[in-house]
């Protein structure tokens, strides 16, 4: 699609700086943005706080800890925020915005620094976190979200755990990654690997073996099918949980990052950055692919890096984060330039 095309669907603000996860409080009519604006260590990161209707901003709340991953237990009025760099998963108040505490998950290295945190997956009933650790050898963490403790660290989980998804019904969680076997299993009440799901194309272990990184993950509980971004071949793959088999392949876009299954609609997000190494001045959007065939129904140009994305509650809207180009040499960097959050309202679209 052209951009005069989408744009009677779409609301964008270039409203923060370092804009990483996003997550819909439609309890609260807010969005949550994780927000990270320098790496350097010791510096703060935000948590921006936005109407979920017209985008502006409620408030913008600053931690002691740079924030990328979030992840919303509704149940609790909690917010839950990855602070990736430091290892740690920091818990807020949602509603208020008053941090409530944070429970250490990543060791510290011998080389400096600690063991990166990436996604967050909750089971608010049983009261649970699952945290991926996108790392060589792989580690999952399972914090009891009741005591705030860490439950269980889970080592050699796969090759750059990185994805995460989450089947409440089966108390089962997905890490998906690279290597031999791509996707593990876990089970939420033993905090034990249970099965492994692989495509059979990566045979020998190491990562510069790895055919597949399958970076962000989502689930179709009731369909039981299992969506994985592949960064490295650029496509959606589509597997069936039962049988393990691969059911889709779909050529997605150059930097492929997320994806999220949208069950009202029977649609899938995969949201592409349009730049890598090989391709430095390109710019990204999001793919919208049926989820009954798995053909692809529009591309959304959404220039620069569209990065995460989050569905609304009722499936009809969905929201991104689109990160402005550092690279000086690239054809749209601004300097100073902020990032954006998008919404786009998909009953508008023109499909």
């Amino acid at each position: 699609m052209t951009a005069a095309q989408i744009a009677p669907a779409l609301t964008r603000q270039d409203i923060v700086a370092g804009a990483y996860e996003v997550v819909h409080a439609p309890e609260l009519g807010q969005i949550f943005v994780a927000a990270t604006p320098s790496f350097e260590p010791g510096t703060p990161g935000y948590i921006h706080v936005l109407d979920d209707g017209d985008l502006h901003q409620v408030r913008q709340i600053q931690l002691p800890r740079r924030a990328f991953g979030l992840a919303l237990d509704r149940t609790a009025g909690r917010l839950y925020v990855g602070h990736t760099l430091d290892g740690t998963l920091g818990i807020m108040d949602a509603r208020g915005g008053l941090p409530i505490g944070a429970v250490q998950l990543g060791r510290e290295e011998a080389e400096g620094g600690f063991e990166h945190t990436r996604m967050i997956a909750l089971d608010e009933e049983r009261g649970r976190a699952f945290v991926t650790s996108p790392s060589q050898t792989g580690v999952i963490w399972v914090v009891d979200t009741k005591a705030d403790t860490l439950l269980h660290r889970i080592d050699d989980a796969g090759l750059w755990t990185a994805g995460a998804a989450y089947d409440a019904k089966a108390g089962l969680f997905y890490a998906s990654g690279g290597g031999v076997d791509e996707i593990s299993v876990i089970d939420a009440e033993t905090g034990r690997s249970v099965r492994r799901i692989a495509t059979g194309d990566t045979t020998e272990a190491g990562g510069d073996n790895s055919q597949h990184f399958f970076v962000n993950l989502d689930i179709d509980v009731e369909g039981q099918r299992l969506f994985a971004a592949d960064a490295n071949k650029q496509m959606l793959y589509v597997f069936d949980i039962e049988s393990g088999k691969v059911l889709a392949q779909t050529p997605t876009g150059i930097g492929t990052l997320d994806v999220v299954f949208n069950g009202a609609r029977q649609e899938v997000y995969v949201s592409y950055r349009g730049a890598d190494r090989e391709n430095p001045d390109g710019t990204g959007g999001i793919v919208v692919i049926d989820a009954a065939d798995y053909a692809v129904k529009a591309r959304l140009p959404l220039p620069a890096h569209p990065n995460s994305l989050a569905l609304g509650q009722d499936g009809q809207v969905l929201y991104a984060t689109v990160k402005a180009p550092h690279e000086e040499t690239h054809p749209e960097h601004v300097a100073g330039a902020l990032d954006s959050v998008v919404r786009i309202d998909l009953e508008r679209l023109p499909l």
